[in-house]
């Protein structure tokens, strides 16, 4: 897109990223947020239930973000979500994390109806998520569909209208549409 994503005006006000934490805090969870710019840190210093990691280079993409936070003992899950999806709300989440919690040996990959919508997703800590994902990174290959085809998941069918996500300018006139 040319800029940051995070950094865009939200309709509801601040910007993408904060709108995206305020659409989590309600959860009750903590948020941790990976970012690779030191202003989204400065920016969310304050929000408490929120920290930010600074992503290290080098910057290769969301699966090797993916490895830096996702546990490798079992017994915990991470839930993912991409900052440019900014009509994602609070229940659509819930939804998502109702869904891990009833089948939770499996990852919950959002789903808009046409396909898997990878970045949003609930994802068990250990085995075979970890150990599968290491090997992956270790033989070079970053595509996160490649790694979520060795994982047990299931696709989990939430409003499509939630789930635009806005990559180009084409895209964030269609938010607006």
């Amino acid at each position: 897109m040319g800029l940051d994503k995070a950094l865009l005006p939200h309709p509801s006000g601040g910007v993408w990223l904060t709108a995206l934490v305020d659409q989590l805090l309600p959860l009750g969870y903590p948020v941790q947020v990976l970012s690779r710019h030191s202003e989204h840190a400065e920016l969310l210093a304050h929000r408490p239930g929120c920290s930010v990691l600074l992503e290290p280079p080098p910057w290769k993409g969301p699966l090797q973000a993916l490895a830096r936070v996702l546990p490798s003992l079992p017994g915990e899950a991470l839930l993912v979500l991409p900052v440019d999806m900014p009509r994602l709300r609070t229940a659509v989440v819930q939804q998502l994390i109702a869904a891990w919690n009833r089948a939770p040996e499996q990852a919950a990959v959002a789903h808009d109806g046409l396909r898997l919508q990878p970045l949003l997703t609930v994802i068990p800590s250990g085995s075979p998520f970890r150990s599968c994902l290491d090997q992956q990174l270790q033989r070079g290959e970053l595509r996160w569909m490649d790694w979520l085809s060795l994982v047990p998941h299931q696709a989990v069918r939430l409003p499509a209208e939630a789930l635009l996500n806005a990559n180009c300018a084409v895209d964030l006139a269609a938010l607006d549409g």
